[in-house]
């Protein structure tokens, strides 16, 4: 009786240690991104509770690509997949300065200095959005070398736009805007293949022709998204507008992780 006793005794200690050891061996989660504040290099598994701190990086601004983090390694390209145009020069001002003659009467004999007539035209760039003859229209903003987003997963887009004028009254009523996805788009003849998230329906009857107006997007908001490596940074893409028209022009654009 004793041996059966000591038998199941053993049995059931063989039976509390492995239960034990199937508990510890349970994936434990965490965040799993080195670059939170929060990092557990314990976590096997990301459990969506990483925090960063706040950062952001400009895309474009005035006539100018911004970059991210490093200026070689996080730089960008912009295309126009369809017209091949991505920028406009607005408000032209012309400085013309007029051919002078300067005397120089303390020498002998007196030395002359011509000075040429200059022109110098100042004005400001801004991204445009424009149609081709088919009434399609794409501005793919990219990262010349892929990277992590997740810092940026509870972010937002920030940009500027205002409504070109030969896009009044034309019917031209929205636009999709887009971010890293996993729908792929073939690119068309200015710009290779990009993966996308699914298009966020913007209306353009919150935009004029006169000033620029702030659009914030939570990325959150951009269903389908990718932001563990990513590339795509900003797109504008459509069809039926209204043929080889000028349609938006944008400025100002952005990723932040808070509104200020």
């Amino acid at each position: 009786m004793q041996t059966k006793y000591r038998f199941f005794t053993l049995i059931s200690f063989v039976f509390i240690l492995v239960f034990s050891s199937c508990n510890n061996d349970e994936i434990r989660k965490g965040c799993t991104d080195i670059g939170a504040t929060n990092y557990d290099n314990l976590a096997k598994e990301d459990d969506g509770s990483c925090v960063y701190l706040d950062s952001s990086f400009t895309i474009y601004s005035n006539n100018k690509l911004g970059f991210w983090g490093n200026s070689v390694t996080g730089s960008f390209s912009v295309k126009a997949c369809f017209t091949n145009e991505t920028t406009i020069f607005l408000n032209p001002d012309t400085v013309i300065t007029p051919e002078d003659t300067i005397i120089d009467n303390n020498v002998t004999p007196p030395d002359t200095t011509i000075v040429p007539a200059d022109t110098t035209i100042n004005g400001k760039t801004y991204l445009l959005v424009n149609s081709d003859a088919n009434g399609e229209y794409a501005l793919v903003i990219r990262l010349l070398n892929k990277r992590s987003a997740l810092e940026f997963k509870n972010g937002y887009l920030v940009f500027d736009a205002k409504l070109h004028p030969d896009a009044f009254n034309t019917n031209f009523n929205n636009f999709g805007l887009m971010i890293n996805g996993n729908q792929l788009n073939l690119g068309a003849d200015f710009c290779s293949e990009y993966r996308h998230s699914a298009p966020l329906e913007v209306f353009t009857s919150t935009l004029d022709t006169n000033s620029f107006k702030q659009i914030s997007i939570p990325l959150l908001d951009f269903k389908q998204r990718q932001m563990q490596v990513i590339d795509l940074v900003f797109a504008i893409k459509g069809v039926n507008a209204p043929a080889n028209k000028n349609l938006l022009i944008i400025n100002n654009v952005k990723w932040v992780t808070n509104l200020e």
